[in-house]
């Protein structure tokens, strides 16, 4: 476990920036034996991943559902690569040693700074699907609930010992965020924890008090309320924070010579994930059932990441630009950001729609 008082976020740092060259070194090293990206077969893709999380279940509903193989698309290995973090992600694409990814916004936003030619082609989740978990100790000691004031919530955070994912920027992100929204400096007003990647490792950390907060991903939230161990403080996918709510989360990003190299691929993966969505939405209980065995949750834990994740699923791959621009303010306002980029330079909306006039419906 990693405990320190982190220097201030900068837009994108040379730290961040020399990050993803090191892993654009390291990943391109780990696929020395698999040769070159997806095989000359013009409808296959090469797809990357950090994680298996809630924010990719729509490629995972595609994939059981067999909405690629519909769609004449080929999956080159037949399930994503789980990269282990987004920079690993940014890497591999970077390195030509996947063609797609499937992403948080955060992830494509950084690639994009190094290479001009990343586009965003299909929305899978429009929520930020990390919360803000406190021990039942904390709860004990402040007397505050989620329906607590927001700021008076934000205020009992200062001065605590923090956990988050580490290597996820987002996680970071969201402290930096809610301490900036009242006036305080999440590096110098809280000591923020790298607990570790794995929502078995931020648990452990909240059940021995290591750490008395957690910003973490889903299903940690869920599972610690159902375990006991701590409750759901702040969640932006619940509507906690207003600024925060319906935007651009989950998302496809590439470079444009693949969409150039493959272009019926890429429409075929965009209309398989618009099936994927369609059938989540008209078989809600289905849906449920296979996020519990994507994630590997008991039933308990199933009703309860169920109940706070699909609402954040996205209707359709289309990237809204109120979407785009809410997701853009936050990674501003989170120091991720100097400038965000105009939605016409990142979204190739053209791809999208092009690709969904063909869809196909799904039952």
């Amino acid at each position: 476990m990693e405990l320190r008082k982190r220097e201030r976020m900068m837009p994108f740092s040379p730290r961040s920036l020399l990050s993803l060259l090191a892993c654009l070194l390291l990943v391109g090293l780990s696929f020395v034996s698999c040769g070159a990206t997806s095989p000359a077969n013009s409808m296959a893709l090469k797809v990357g991943q950090s994680a298996a999380t809630v924010t990719y279940f729509p490629t995972y509903v595609a994939i059981q559902q067999g909405f690629f193989k519909a769609q004449g698309l080929t999956l080159d290995p037949p399930n994503p690569i789980l990269l282990g973090n987004d920079a690993k992600v940014e890497a591999a694409l970077e390195s030509n040693n996947i063609d797609l990814a499937t992403g948080t916004i955060t992830a494509a936003f950084t690639v994009a700074r190094v290479d001009g030619t990343i586009k965003l082609v299909g929305a899978m989740t429009n929520g930020y699907t990390i919360d803000i978990i406190v021990s039942q100790r904390f709860v004990q000691q402040t007397h505050l609930t989620e329906a607590s004031p927001l700021e008076e919530k934000v205020k009992a955070l200062v001065d605590k010992k923090i956990g988050d994912a580490g290597n996820s920027g987002t996680t970071e992100a969201l402290i930096v965020y809610l301490f900036k929204m009242y006036g305080f400096d999440a590096q110098r007003d809280a000591t923020l924890v790298n607990v570790g990647g794995t929502t078995a490792a931020g648990l452990a950390a909240l059940a021995n008090g290591s750490v008395d907060v957690l910003s973490f991903p889903a299903p940690a939230g869920p599972e610690a309320e159902v375990r006991g161990i701590g409750s759901i403080f702040i969640s932006p996918v619940r509507g906690d924070i207003p600024a925060m709510v319906d935007q651009s989360y989950g998302v496809l990003f590439l470079k444009q010579s693949v969409i150039d190299a493959k272009p019926k691929a890429v429409q075929a993966f965009i209309r398989a994930l618009a099936q994927a969505q369609e059938w989540i939405r008209r078989n809600p209980k289905r849906a449920k059932e296979l996020l519990g065995k994507y994630l590997k949750l008991d039933q308990k834990n199933m009703d309860a990441v169920a109940s706070l994740a699909m609402p954040s699923m996205a209707a359709t791959p289309q990237i809204s630009r109120q979407a785009f621009n809410t997701a853009n303010e936050f990674h501003v306002k989170a120091g991720l950001l100097a400038v965000g980029p105009h939605y016409e330079d990142l979204v190739d909306s053209t791809l999208i729609h092009r690709a969904l006039s063909g869809q196909a419906s799904s039952s």
